[in-house]
């Protein structure tokens, strides 16, 4: 190949544009991808490892408004219920905040200041946490329905009625709702109107909510089995033993699943095949009122983090389970604890918020706003929504 001299070159494309030289211009840099502008269902998305976003600033929290809910006795509480209980994490949108109370409403809220701007009342206590899919809000609660309403002013579009109580929070994937009911099945149905597309073989009551990786759900049951389920059609890909009531949402990292029950134990199994690779038994006793974990591990920078009903927020390496340090709360820990910017957000059945660093367990801030924290925060920029057992949902920066 004939190869010409810079000169050369250079005189060559000075005559070939009119005596004018070429200059190569430098590539500008891609702008980073914004934030998601929203935490549309629990725990961020379907695979359920999106905890929000900052920023945080360097002063103590502070509650920015509150809303108080309505209360309603149930078939299953002659006491009175109201705002939110477990898991009870709200979603929030650009410019709303949803929540289902435990007063049997759902509420949208105006984010900037609370004020309502429309409630749906259903029959019964809603604990889950809504699902935001465009115009559409997927919710479910005690008196066995899942609801389809229209997001923009709450009214009915469909409602589905299952087996038993629903506390799972539905993922919605390509037009399907999915989920897993207290009576015992994983259901797939259409969102256009609420027609079933199908319904599993009886698995075990699902109290908790699943996380879906790879066309795959992976989901527990109070019966103590862990599911790794083929999402398109709900067959069972396999079956693990927890030995223990589970009502933690698994998470799904690095090719391992990690999940904890009631007896006060985290697990981590392969995501393959569902072999157990290591079990970390909390300290405080194995009675559930003293170390059991109804929070969902929260995995992220090869770390789990959970919080237990010995009042402990614990974090454990990824891989072999091994406690890197942990928290002393107030009492008990039952909501899930994002981590967002570092910071670990989380309430106890005290009433108490914690803000802890995630690099080493310290505290940063912590505020008192109710009488018991069941429920699990939705963070987005930098403001924290959460609902207390006391009758109403909070915004804290």
């Amino acid at each position: 190949m004939l190869k010409l001299s810079p000169i050369i070159l250079a005189l060559l494309l000075l005559t070939a544009c009119g005596g004018k030289v070429i200059t190569e211009t430098a590539a500008k840099p891609a702008e980073p991808p914004k934030p998601p502008s929203s935490v549309p269902m629990w725990l961020g998305n379907t695979s359920r490892n999106f905890y929000g976003t900052g920023p945080w600033v360097g002063k103590k929290l502070e509650v920015v408004w509150e809303f108080e809910t309505k209360w309603i006795t149930g078939r299953l509480h002659e006491d009175p219920w109201g705002g939110s209980s477990w898991p009870g994490q709200p979603s929030v949108d650009e410019s709303r905040v949803y929540f289902g109370s435990a007063d049997g409403r759902l509420y949208c809220l105006d984010k900037k200041d609370g004020r309502l701007i429309w409630t749906y009342k259903t029959e019964d206590s809603l604990k889950a946490t809504p699902t935001i899919v465009g115009n559409r809000l997927i919710a479910s609660g005690l008196d066995h329905y899942i609801y389809c309403l229209d997001a923009r002013d709450g009214t009915l579009l469909w409602k589905y009625k299952t087996g038993f109580e629903v506390d799972c929070s539905v993922a919605v994937i390509n037009n399907r709702v999915y989920f897993g009911g207290e009576d015992g099945f994983f259901y797939s149905l259409n969102l256009d109107d609420g027609t079933l597309i199908y319904k599993t073989e009886r698995l075990g009551s699902m109290e908790g909510s699943f996380s879906v990786v790879d066309d795959r759900a992976y989901i527990g049951t109070e019966q103590g089995d862990l599911y790794c389920l083929n999402l398109a059609d709900g067959t069972t890909v396999w079956k693990a033993r927890i030995g223990a009531d589970s009502d933690s949402t698994p998470a799904v990292y690095e090719g391992k699943v990690y999940t904890a029950a009631e007896n006060g134990v985290v697990y981590c199994f392969r995501q393959s095949d569902g072999q157990l690779l290591w079990k970390y038994q909390a300290t405080g006793g194995t009675l559930k009122e003293k170390s059991g974990m109804w929070a969902s591990p929260v995995v992220a920078n090869g770390r789990v983090h959970i919080g237990s009903s010995n009042g402990y927020l614990y974090c454990l390496t990824a891989d072999k389970g091994e406690v890197v340090w942990r928290y002393k709360a107030k009492a008990a820990i039952w909501g899930t604890s994002p981590l967002v910017d570092g910071r670990l957000i989380f309430g106890d059945k005290a009433g108490w918020i914690h803000s802890i660093s995630a690099d080493d367990g310290a505290a940063i801030s912590e505020l008192k706003i109710g009488d018991n924290i069941n429920a699990t925060p939705a963070i987005l920029g930098g403001r924290i929504y959460i609902g207390a057992f006391n009758g109403k949902l909070y915004c804290l920066k």
